[in-house]
């Protein structure tokens, strides 16, 4: 029995250490995130100006987690000078089987410089998700309570994943906690190791 003590030791230090990995792993390794970049045209007064718009979004979502789709979009110099004219940036996100805040059409003004507007995404199934961003630009008139007009779209694909209900920052916390207990073990089962080999002699 006493032999048979240390090497369950050493194997419970060894599955701690492992699974340590794993978890702190979900902070350490990070998601994946793909981009895709679009030109609007002006239509709202004719300028002939341009907003840039460009999308990130992870390419892997967590069930009940939060997860960011990002828009960041900037208007070229021609649509600059035209900016008192008054435009909107006027965007729209869905995706299936998720939860979507803060709203899934915002309407925000262009102003000079690069800004950008993010929804926050919560995925209520693991499957694969089809989510769109429908954009437009509009006059300073333009209205919620209208259905958008897209004058573009992105079309992005999701892979949800299960969540272990952890943050990534609480995930990271416990791997190192298990990591930490793994190491304690496995010095107490070098020590038991050798009081043994020295009860043999």
């Amino acid at each position: 029995m006493k032999t048979k003590r240390p090497i369950t030791l050493l194997i419970f230090a060894i599955a701690l250490l492992l699974m340590g990995v794993a978890f702190i792993a979900k902070r350490v390794v990070p998601t994946e995130t793909a981009t895709q970049a679009q030109t609007l045209s002006d239509w709202a007064h004719g300028s002939t100006g341009t907003l840039k718009v460009m999308v990130s979004y992870p390419t892997e979502l967590l069930t009940s987690q939060e997860n960011w789709v990002t828009l960041t979009f900037e208007p070229d110099a021609t649509l600059e000078q035209n900016l008192a004219s008054g435009y909107t940036f006027d965007a729209e996100f869905g995706a299936s089987n998720s939860v979507i805040t803060p709203q899934k059409r915002i309407l925000t003004p262009i102003e000079k410089g690069r800004q950008s507007v993010s929804w926050k995404v919560i995925p209520v199934l693991v499957d694969e998700v089809e989510g769109v961003v429908k954009l437009a630009i509009g006059g300073s008139d333009l209205s919620g309570a209208y259905a958008i007009s897209p004058q573009s779209s992105f079309e992005l694909a999701f892979q949800v994943r299960q969540s272990n209900g952890l943050s990534p920052k609480a995930s990271f916390v416990v791997g190192v906690v298990m990591v930490g207990l793994a190491i304690l073990f496995f010095l107490i089962f070098m020590l038991l190791n050798k009081k043994t080999s020295g009860t043999r002699r």
